[in-house]
């Protein structure tokens, strides 16, 4: 059986970033996947937006709790920290991405780091029990060799769980911590599709917009992508966390503002100028084709009609196109979970308070946040401040 100083389950971003941290020490980065940060090729659409320069905790649905944890590592950190390892670094509009915009870049610097701290690295290892008895705890699973699937078992003096969730191709396994006395609230697809109902999207399967969309109290001005049954987009995405959070329901109104930099009156000065003439050919040269064909169902009016007296209502429906919420998409298309384990569970270190030295971090924990670069950087800081406790014992 072998023995380890630390095993680690979960080879994505925070389990990664971890395996980098402890140089020295005895190390097993253990993953489901047949290759390690396979998820983190994903992020960004596929450009890895590593980090944010606007790290403001109301990003995340547990604020407070993150906010003690950014104060000991935050953006900037993480900038500093990926140039030592050699990765050069842009901005964009406040994000922060690797210079070559490919996540593959990301990956290969991890991975090299992760091998030069002489990290064993177990792929194909799907873990499926944590025990704890006499200071030490046992890891096992299966794996498979040969075409045979067989047994394994690890021991190590501190475990970490950096399993992540079921997003895309993740895999939850929470339930090796629930078995340590944890509770845990059950994930929900975030970041995510939202599920409207159809007619107001008949037709639109494929467009792209630049729109303003508001739920409730929260409103965000971004890519809108329409599909066969919502719509999806980034600005979509950040509302998809709100109701994955609980705080918007089911059956909520989403609205779309077409045409976010105007007020509606100045959307009907605008629309006025365009002179008398049929509804049909007002909004030609301002929307895509197929968005003018809703806009006009929406607002009740004929192609043939003449378009000065119905311009109000045109100008209303543009500013708050209106879908009812249906559902959010499932979670092969999400980003992230929203749920995990209980954050209060857990010391300042991030250990278990359950069972001494086990700790969770990154997307395990009950922590998420909007897109931008807010979910990497809490696997980055959490990863860090498990490394830094690990490392004073040793």
């Amino acid at each position: 059986m072998k023995r380890f100083d630390v095993i680690i389950i979960g080879g994505g971003a925070s389990g990664m970033f971890l395996a980098s941290e402890l140089a020295g020490r005895r190390v097993a980065l253990i993953e489901a996947n047949d290759r390690v940060g396979k998820k983190l090729l994903a992020t960004g659409n596929g450009k890895c937006n590593l980090t944010n320069l606007d790290m403001n905790i109301v990003h995340y649905n547990r604020p407070s709790f993150v906010e003690t944890y950014l104060d000991r590592f935050d953006a900037h950190d993480t900038i500093a920290s990926f140039e030592r390892m050699g990765l050069i670094t842009k901005v964009i509009d406040k994000r922060v991405y690797p210079y070559s915009e490919c996540a593959s870049t990301v990956l290969d610097i991890l991975r090299g780091a992760v091998q030069k701290c002489g990290t064993e690295v177990f792929t194909g290892h799907i873990v499926n029990s944590v025990e704890y008895f006499a200071d030490t705890y046992t890891v096992g699973g299966v794996t498979k060799v040969d075409g045979q699937t067989k047994s394994f078992s690890f021991t190590a003096d501190n475990v970490v769980l950096a399993t992540g969730s079921n997003a895309t191709f993740g895999r939850n396994s929470n339930n090796l911590f629930t078995a340590l006395g944890h509770t845990n609230r059950e994930f929900t697809p975030a970041l995510v599709p939202i599920k409207t109902n159809k007619e107001p999207i008949k037709g639109l399967s494929g467009v792209r917009v630049k729109a303003g969309v508001r739920c409730g109290a929260r409103y965000e001005v971004g890519e809108v992508l329409f599909k066969d049954f919502g719509v999806s987009g980034i600005a979509v995405f950040n509302m998809s966390s709100e109701i994955a959070r609980g705080k918007l329901k089911i059956g909520s109104n989403l609205t779309i503002d077409f045409m976010p930099e105007y007020s509606v009156g100045e959307v009907e000065n605008l629309l006025r100028k365009r002179g008398n003439v049929r509804v049909g050919e007002l909004l030609t040269g301002t929307f895509h084709s197929k968005v003018v064909d809703r806009i006009l169902w929406a607002s009740g009016v004929n192609p043939d009609d003449l378009a000065q007296p119905k311009i109000s209502a045109i100008a209303r429906t543009i500013k708050t196109y209106t879908l009812k919420i249906e559902g959010l998409g499932d979670s092969s298309l999400s980003q992230v979970m929203s749920g995990g384990l209980n954050i209060r569970e857990f010391d300042h270190n991030l250990m278990s308070m359950k069972s001494k030295n086990a700790f969770a971090i990154g997307e395990a924990l009950d922590v998420d946040g909007d897109c931008g670069g807010y979910n990497l950087q809490w696997a980055w800081t959490s990863a860090r401040v498990v490394a830094e406790y690990i490392r004073k014992q040793y």
